[in-house]
Formats: structure tokens, C-alpha cells, sequence
């Protein structure tokens, strides 16, 4: 298998594997006769089926991801290398694998620390990986801008890149932005942390709407960075059309 084959089998594997288990996961909770707008993804870990699903699959994604940031950053290495670039590129290229590999972690824990077992450090776990995911897009955009410079696909593939990051960063603000209207100094933690203990009460309730709003809000961050990775396929190709050019 050549090098941009593996490359996009990870890709493929990645995606598919991520956007399997989220859509599996709502179906379920759906299914259960939970409210359909909107659950915040780390709610499918409570109650079955969507809790095996979760785990099972946000542990594989944590380990093809890292399979993932290995394989573009080699990528990206290889083609800055050809062009020859200047170190500082390379330094931005491999300062990117560091939030990703950090993000992997935490995807990994996660799956094992549902939010109601122990809110804390569910929480931390959860914005490592909102946080070095987004630094993981805009690094990789960076390195994008310099790698198709003199391309004639600059544009498309950084329009194709830059718009799911965007979306990410914008997830990630508007989530903040309507959990904290809720989740103030006030905010009744004890009773918040006991509503899984009645799961169909808890479930089909909605008594802060603000919260269904950052739920939504939290897919559309999440498949942000997912769709940054699947982005990469246009670059690996079997025979490249990307025009580059030595300096």
C-alpha cells in the first residue's frame, strides 16, 4: 500500500468511525423516546444503548486519531520538504501533532468518565479536547496556506479546510456562551448531577432551552474538527494535480 493510500484509509477510518458511532448513539437515544433537540453528545454515555456505543466508539476514534495525526504530519513533512520550505513551517507542522495526541488522551478518558460519575473532570477532559482540536485545525490551516501557495487549488482546498475550523471555533464560543447563561455561581450543581438517576424524566425535560442550544451548538464543534480531518483527502491523491512549485 503506497503512502497516500494508508494516509487515506486513516482518513476514511477516522471519519467514518466518528460520524458511525455519534449517529448510532442519537438513533438510540431517539429511539428510547428521549427528546430529539438536543442532547449534548456526553449525555449518549448515561444510559444504554448509547453508553456501550459511546465508549466502544470514542475509544476507537482515540486511537485512530492518533493513526491520523502521525499520518499528516508526515504528509505535510514530506511535501514542505519538497518544496523547500523553510524550518519554520516544519516547527509549525510538528508543533501541531502535540494538541492532537493531547486531544486523542482526553478522548480516550473520557470515554470512561461519564459526566454524572464525575462532572469535574469529565469537563476537563471534554474542553482538552474542544480546545487542542480547534488549536489542531488552525495550525494545520496555517501549514495549508504555505504547502498550496502557488497551487491552483489554494483556494477550494483552503475554502474546504478553513470553513469546518471556523465552524468549530464558532461551536465552541456559542456553547460556552449559552452554558454559561445557566451554569452560573447559583446554579444548583447537586440536583443538575442527580437528574440521570430518573432517565426518562431527565431525558425528555428541557427546563434550561439555553442548554439544548449549546448542545447543538457542541455538534456543530465537534464535526468541525472532524470534517478538518476529512478535508486531507483532497491532498492525497495517486497522482498529484496540485501544481506545485519549488522556490
Amino acid at each position: 500500500m503506497e503512502d497516500w493510500q494508508r494516509r487515506r484509509l486513516a482518513i476514511l477510518l477516522f471519519t467514518g468511525i466518528t460520524l458511525g458511532w455519534m449517529i448510532l448513539c442519537y438513533i438510540a437515544w431517539v429511539a428510547s423516546g428521549c427528546k430529539p433537540f438536543m442532547p449534548f453528545i456526553s449525555d449518549f454515555d448515561l444510559f444504554q444503548p448509547g453508553d456501550t456505543i459511546f465508549t466502544v466508539g470514542l475509544t476507537l476514534t482515540s486511537i485512530v486519531v492518533i493513526w491520523v495525526m502521525i499520518e499528516l504530519q508526515l504528509s505535510n513533512r514530506d511535501t514542505l520538504s519538497s518544496l523547500g520550505a523553510h524550518w519554520v513551517w516544519h516547527v509549525v507542522n510538528h508543533s501541531a501533532i502535540f494538541p492532537g495526541m493531547v486531544g486523542a488522551y482526553a478522548a480516550y478518558m473520557l470515554a470512561r468518565t461519564p459526566w454524572d460519575a464525575d462532572g469535574l473532570m469529565h469537563g476537563k477532559f471534554a474542553f482538552d479536547i474542544f480546545y487542542k482540536g480547534i488549536y489542531w485545525c488552525v495550525l494545520v490551516n496555517v501549514v495549508t496556506v504555505r504547502i498550496h501557495w502557488k497551487s491552483s487549488n489554494l483556494r477550494r482546498i483552503l475554502w474546504l479546510r478553513a470553513t469546518p475550523c471556523f465552524a468549530a471555533i464558532l461551536g465552541l464560543v456559542q456553547m460556552i456562551r449559552n452554558t454559561m447563561s445557566v451554569w452560573t455561581a447559583d446554579f444548583d450543581w447537586n440536583a443538575w448531577n442527580s437528574g440521570p438517576e430518573n432517565m426518562m424524566e431527565f431525558c425528555t425535560s428541557s427546563p434550561y432551552p439555553a442548554l439544548n442550544v449549546a448542545a447543538a451548538w457542541e455538534f456543530v464543534l465537534c464535526l468541525g474538527i472532524v470534517f478538518t480531518v476529512f478535508s486531507f483527502l483532497l491532498d492525497l491523491q495517486p497522482s498529484t494535480e496540485l501544481h506545485f512549485e519549488k522556490e
